[in-house]
């Protein structure tokens, strides 16, 4: 963890966050959803 910025610490805390501290494989679906959440809304 010491290699890691600051800012990707925080997105690794938030992801925890949002499983509920567990490690869920990444798959196709999940990629999915965290590209739309994080995607700018469209006007």
């Amino acid at each position: 963890m010491k290699d890691l910025t600051e800012n990707e610490r925080a997105w690794l805390v938030f992801f925890r966050m949002i499983s509920l501290d567990r490690n869920p494989a990444p798959t196709l679906r999940r990629v999915q959803l965290l590209r739309r959440i994080c995607e700018p809304k469209r006007a």
